[in-house]
């Protein structure tokens, strides 16, 4: 064909071919274009009868699209080489690069991404005004001109191609990949709105390099997954983008053509509800303890009738049946409160022999624990945390918190991105849920922002930062973060990383951290300028994942009493209450026993008592918030309670042998964190 001419246009140089024929560059009275030249055979026959065909009427509308982000139709005609009869269309010649390999070569922005989108969107709203479907949307027929601009290519022309004697060729129906469902059904029923599924593939790749299903091994089980499977949530691989665009995208992938945006203005309304608010931001972090509380009507009563107050409660809503009393008292005392949804319980088995598990309004339904399966489509995750927001703002609480699981479910222990969508990256996508729930029925209370990972994750460096890149971008005003599983057996790199985690968050979002479940060793995080740490009164000191493989709570029958010149509770026997007798009768026992007002004149034996126990350990629990609190530089509060924690050491030293030096030995592990966390923030 080079060097040809046809209709007085000189064919210069071969471009490509593609599905419907081959393209070269061309020139006429000095201008160049691009033609586009494909057989006869290929065009539907009902399209070439008569002298008014619908071939001729079809260029014709193709012609009359006159937009900036697409490629403009010139001329047409046809001609016959060797005995073969062939069309051309002639359009404008654009010079750049295709979007398939300014994809592969470019790091796009999210900001960038929707650029290109948007200007995409505008130029197939102005085909579709003309009545033409594109049907062949895909990277490769959308250029990126030299100057930045969009043009879409191509459109149009699939509607005069013949599939059928494609298909019989062996020759390839467009792009799989950018295939509608109902394309792959039934190739000659389609309306506008396979574009729009198509928009979505493009989009999705222009964010993150990926499609929506993954790595598949045929044509057959792409097509399987087109039909049949939700694509893979975009958050896999940006967690943090914005909740308008996911949405965006779930939008577009429908499988249901009705189910998809109805035109190109409800599509812009996704874009134009952005978000620009700023979270407003603490510039303080006042060291605060929250309480788990736990069947502690009467403790939480007598205390405040005493004159003392719990600031901060955090109460498990599967109790709200069993412990109405307790929850009204905690309503009525002014405090700050949360509700704990539950959520991470739902996903275990032993959820269905808890009365208050089943009966809440988001159980699943069946005595089926909670899969990932239950939450693939956005309308299950919005139903799921409408319930669940619902169910606390009944109760007017302080905050409210997003649901959340654990993060791996006893499966791999990462959380970075994968085919698959994970506990994590759901939890990212009901977190932006929730916000945009909240915003919708006008709730102003800060959102708590629920989170649960293993400690391993922390300690895997790629795992770590890929934890704080997604989680400091979340819409949240306070994190509140579980990790299984730090305790006293955790060694000291576990500790370290565990701390520095948690610390680096907060300071890089100056919003507050709350570490879940965590024992004294919450002192050392608030001294380091962490905002606050939950713990029960005398109990729920760790957490770790078998904690709800089991049903409910066994009774112990040890009495935890709080010592704070131990830096621990220590167990008690009830019905033998030799131990804390030896301890306090030792030769330090007056340096370590405890004249608050529920323990000043009682005897040893008297302190084995488990109301007074629990409000022991709340009295003095803020006596030592209030002691940081005091202390205004974090290096004098990390003076503060590394001196607390050298004197622990010594006075287990001089308890034995009630003491072994295994049940301090955590304490020496505190020292080499505190050493290793003020080279980091002091």
């Amino acid at each position: 064909m080079l060097g040809r001419n046809i209709n007085g246009y000189t064919i210069k140089e071969f471009k490509g071919s593609g599905s419907f024929g081959t393209v070269y560059s061309c020139e006429k009275n000095g201008k160049t274009y691009a033609i586009k030249i494909f057989s006869f055979s290929y065009v539907f026959t009902e399209f070439t009868k008569g002298s008014d065909n619908r071939i001729t009427r079809e260029i014709t509308a193709l012609k009359a699209v006159s937009h900036p982000n697409v490629v403009s139709y010139i001329d047409d005609g046809e001609f016959f080489d060797n005995g073969v009869r062939y069309l051309y269309v002639i359009m404008d010649y654009v010079e750049g690069e295709d979007l398939e390999n300014h994809i592969r070569n470019t790091n796009i922005s999210p900001e960038e991404a929707t650029s290109i989108f948007t200007e995409i969107l505008s130029g197939v709203n102005a085909i579709h005004a003309k009545h033409i479907v594109h049907r062949d949307l895909k990277p490769a027929n959308i250029y990126i001109t030299k100057n930045g601009e969009v043009k879409i290519l191509d459109f149009g022309l699939s509607k005069l191609i013949d599939f059928t004697s494609i298909t019989s060729t062996g020759a390839e129906i467009g792009s799989p990949l950018y295939m509608s469902p109902e394309q792959v059904k039934d190739g000659k029923n389609v309306d506008y709105r396979s574009d729009y599924y198509a928009l979505g593939v493009i989009f999705f790749e222009l964010l993150c390099k990926n499609n929506p299903y993954g790595k598949v091994q045929s044509r057959a089980e792409l097509y399987y997954k087109i039909i049949h499977e939700p694509p893979i949530s975009i958050r896999q691989f940006i967690p943090n983008i914005t909740n308008t665009i996911d949405n965006l995208l779930s939008a577009l992938l429908e499988k249901e053509n009705y189910r998809r945006p109805n035109n190109a203005s409800e599509i812009l309304n996704y874009l134009k509800s952005l978000p620009n608010e700023e979270i407003g931001l603490h510039k303080e972090f006042v060291p605060s303890f929250f309480l788990r509380t736990w069947n502690e009507k009467a403790v939480i009563e007598a205390y405040r009738k005493d004159g003392f107050e719990v600031e901060n409660f955090i109460f498990p809503i599967n109790h709200q049946n069993q412990q109405k009393n307790l929850l009204k008292n905690i309503i009525d005392s002014g405090s700050n409160f949360m509700i704990d949804p539950a959520t991470m319980r739902l996903a275990y088995d032993t959820f269905s022999e808890v009365k208050g598990l089943v009966a809440l309004p988001y159980a699943p339904q069946g005595l089926n624990r909670l899969e990932l399966d239950d939450l693939k489509t956005l309308a299950a995750k919005q139903e799921y945390v409408k319930k669940v927001v619902d169910a606390q703002i009944q109760y007017k609480p302080t905050y409210i918190v997003s649901p959340f699981h654990v993060s791996n479910n006893s499966n791999l222990v990462r959380i970075k991105a994968t085919d698959d969508e994970n506990w994590f990256s759901l939890d990212v996508k009901l977190l932006y849920e929730t916000k945009d729930y909240l915003r919708s029925i006008g709730c102003n209370s800060p959102l708590v922002g629920g989170l649960c990972i293993k400690t391993d994750i922390l300690t895997t460096k790629s795992e770590r930062e890929y934890f704080l890149n997604v989680v400091s971008a979340l819409p949240c005003d306070i994190y509140w973060i579980y990790v299984d599983c730090i305790d006293n057996n955790s060694n000291p790199a576990q500790l370290y990383q565990y701390a520095n985690t948690l610390l680096t968050l907060q300071k890089s979002t100056n919003k507050p951290v709350i570490a879940g479940r965590i024992g004294s060793f919450g002192l050392v995080l608030l001294a380091f300028g962490l905002f606050g740490f939950e713990s029960g009164a005398s109990r729920f000191e760790s957490f770790y994942e078998d904690l709800y493989k089991n049903a409910s709570d066994s009774y112990n029958m040890y009495l935890n009493y709080y010592f704070p010149e131990l830096m621990r509770n220590v167990p008690i026997e009830r019905k033998n209450p030799a131990k804390i007798i030896r301890l306090l009768s030792s030769t330090i026992g007056k340096d370590i026993s405890c004249s608050c007002p529920y323990c000043s004149g009682k005897k040893p034996d008297e302190l084995v008592n488990e109301p007074l126990s629990k409000k022991h350990f709340l009295y003095r629990r803020q006596e030592e918030i209030n002691k940081l609190r005091s202390l205004e530089a974090i290096s004098e509060k990390v003076t503060y309670i590394e001196a607390c924690v050298q004197n622990a050491i010594i006075y287990h030293q001089a308890l034995k042998p009630i003491f072994k030096s295994d049940d301090y030995s955590h304490l020496r592990t505190w020292k080499t964190v505190i050493e290793e966390l003020k080279k980091d923030w002091l």
